[in-house]
C-alpha cells in the first residue's frame, strides 16, 4: 500500500482549524447559548438586613440578592467564638379557651400569649344559683297571690299564681345592662332559651293552657314589664280560639300600639312542653335579624329573617334592661316556666391585633381541630362567627393561635421563603433565661448558604 504523510502545512491548518473551533464553542458555553446543567446564577447570596428583639421574639430581616428564590430552614444562636448555642424555632403564640363574639385579642410577645383586651361578653347565666350583681329577683311582681323563683342545674324557674286577671313574676337586670344608644354600640346579640311546661298542668297541656315564658326588653322599668314601653320581647305566648302557644316576636310603642310576628305554633294537645330559643341581633338602627329554633337547638334554625316595628325602633334608641318573666291567667293552680341560659355578646365578629403581615391566625375548638384559618394581610384579622354560631352557639370553647408566618407555605417549602430581590421578616423565639450578652444570629439555606449578624441582648 502506498502511504502519503500529510504535509506539515495542512497540518498546520487542521490544527488552527481546531484551537479555533474549539475556542467558539467555549465562548458560546460561558455566555449560555449552549445548554449546561446549571444556571448561570444559580449561586445563593443573602444579607442580615437588621434584628429586631420584642420581649421573648426576634424579627430578623432577610434579603435575598440573588436572582432566585432561596428558602431559609435553620435559624442559630452562637457565643462570640462561633459555638453554637440554641437553634432558634418558629414562636406559636396561644390564647385562652373561652371566645365570645366581639372579643378583640392582641398577640404579646413577653410570654407568646394572645391576650383578650376587649371582652364581646356582656352576661351569661345558665341560672344554678342566683347572682344579684345581675339579676333582682324580687322585684318583678306584678298581681301575684303567690310566687316563688327559684334555681337548680337546669336554669330557672319562675312559678306563679294569678290572683284574677293577668299576672307577672320573673326577674330584671339590676342596670340597664346593653347599650343600643346609637349605631357605634352595634351589633348586639341576645340568645334566650324558654319553655312552658307542663308541671301542675291538667293533662300536661302547657301549649294551651293561659300563661306564657317572655324576655322583655326596655329602657324602663316597671314591676309589670307590659307597662315599661315602649319595649320589644321574644315570647311564647297563650293565644285562645283555638288554644295555642306561639312563638313571637312583639313590641309594644310608647303609644301602646302592639306589632306581633309569630314564628312557630304549638297547638294545644296532651303532654306539650314547648320551648323555643330564640337568637336575636341588633346591628342595624330599628331592626333586629332572628334566628328561631323549635323544641330543641338541633341543626338550621326553623326560621331566620328580619323584622322591624315602631316600638322596636324606639326601644333601641336608649340602654336597655332586660326581665325574663312568666305572663299568667291562672287562677287554680300553679304553673312554671323554665329558662335555661340567657347570653348577651358584642357582635358575631372576633379581632385579633398586633399581627405581621403573611401571619397565620388559626382558631380550634377544644379538641384542637381548626375551624377558622386566615393569613393576615396587615397588622389585624376579623373572623366572622356567625355559621359557628349557628351550629353550636356560645361561647366557643377552643383557642386562637397565631403562627408568625404564613404556615402553609413554611411547611410545604421546609422553611421561610424568600423571592428575589426581596427581604423577608423571619421571627423566631429567643430561648428563656438567655443571659445578658453579645450573640451572632445565624441563618442558613436549604443549599447550605449562610448569612450573619452580630447582636447585643439584654
Amino acid at each position: 500500500m502506498n502511504k502519503k504523510a500529510v504535509s506539515g502545512v495542512l497540518a498546520v491548518l487542521i490544527l488552527i482549524v481546531i484551537v479555533v473551533v474549539a475556542g467558539l464553542l467555549t465562548y458560546l458555553w460561558v455566555i449560555g447559548y449552549i445548554p449546561r446543567r446549571y444556571e448561570r446564577n444559580s449561586r445563593e447570596i443573602i444579607k442580615i438586613e437588621g434584628v429586631k428583639i420584642e420581649g421573648s421574639v426576634a424579627y430578623i430581616y432577610v434579603r435575598n440578592l440573588g436572582t432566585q428564590e432561596v428558602v431559609v430552614s435553620s435559624v442559630y444562636l452562637t457565643d462570640n467564638n462561633g459555638i453554637v448555642k440554641y437553634q432558634l424555632s418558629l414562636p406559636v403564640f396561644k390564647s385562652g379557651t373561652e371566645i365570645w363574639g366581639g372579643d378583640v385579642w392582641a398577640v404579646r410577645y413577653t410570654d407568646l400569649k394572645v391576650v383578650r383586651i376587649k371582652s364581646g361578653k356582656i352576661t351569661y347565666d345558665r341560672f344554678t344559683a342566683p347572682n344579684p350583681g345581675t339579676w333582682d329577683d324580687s322585684y318583678v311582681d306584678y298581681n301575684n297571690a303567690e310566687d316563688a323563683v327559684y334555681y337548680d342545674p337546669d336554669g330557672l324557674k319562675l312559678l306563679s299564681r294569678s290572683n284574677g286577671g293577668w299576672a307577672v313574676r320573673g326577674l330584671i337586670t339590676t342596670s340597664t345592662i346593653i347599650d343600643l344608644i346609637d349605631p357605634e354600640s352595634y351589633p348586639v346579640v341576645i340568645e334566650v332559651d324558654l319553655q312552658k311546661t307542663n308541671y301542675n298542668v291538667p293533662a300536661g297541656d302547657a301549649a294551651g293552657s293561659p300563661f306564657a315564658a317572655c324576655m322583655y326588653i326596655s329602657y324602663s322599668k316597671r314591676t309589670n314589664p307590659y307597662f315599661a314601653t315602649p319595649w320589644f320581647a321574644a315570647k311564647l305566648y297563650y293565644r285562645s280560639f283555638p288554644s295555642r302557644t306561639e312563638a313571637q316576636l312583639v313590641s309594644r310603642s310608647a303609644s301602646g300600639v302592639l306589632q306581633i310576628k309569630t314564628l312557630y305554633t304549638w297547638y294545644s294537645a296532651p303532654n306539650t312542653q314547648p320551648r323555643g330559643i330564640f337568637l336575636l341581633i341588633f346591628n342595624e338602627t330599628g331592626k333586629v335579624y332572628y334566628y328561631f329554633w323549635p323544641n330543641s337547638r338541633q341543626g338550621e334554625p326553623y326560621k331566620k329573617g328580619s323584622w322591624t316595628s315602631t316600638g322596636l325602633q324606639q326601644v333601641l334608641g336608649r340602654q336597655v334592661y332586660i326581665y325574663l318573666t312568666i305572663d299568667n291567667l291562672v287562677t287554680v293552680s300553679s304553673r312554671k316556666v323554665h329558662v335555661r341560659y340567657i347570653q348577651a355578646y358584642r357582635g358575631t365578629k372576633i379581632k385579633i391585633t398586633n399581627l405581621g403581615a403573611c401571619w397565620t391566625v388559626n382558631i380550634t375548638d377544644d379538641a384542637g381541630n381548626v375551624i377558622f384559618s386566615r393569613i393576615a394581610g396587615g397588622p389585624e384579622v376579623e373572623v366572622d362567627l356567625l355559621n359557628y354560631i349557628l351550629e353550636h352557639g356560645m361561647p366557643l370553647i377552643g383557642h386562637i393561635y397565631v403562627i408568625p408566618c404564613n404556615a402553609t407555605e413554611y411547611n410545604t417549602y421546609g422553611g421561610w421563603v424568600i423571592p428575589p430581590k426581596e427581604v423577608r421578616e423571619i421571627v423566631v423565639s429567643l430561648p428563656s433565661g438567655l443571659s445578658p450578652g453579645t450573640y451572632t444570629i445565624k441563618v442558613i439555606t436549604k443549599r447550605g448558604t449562610e448569612a450573619s449578624i452580630v447582636i447585643k441582648y439584654g
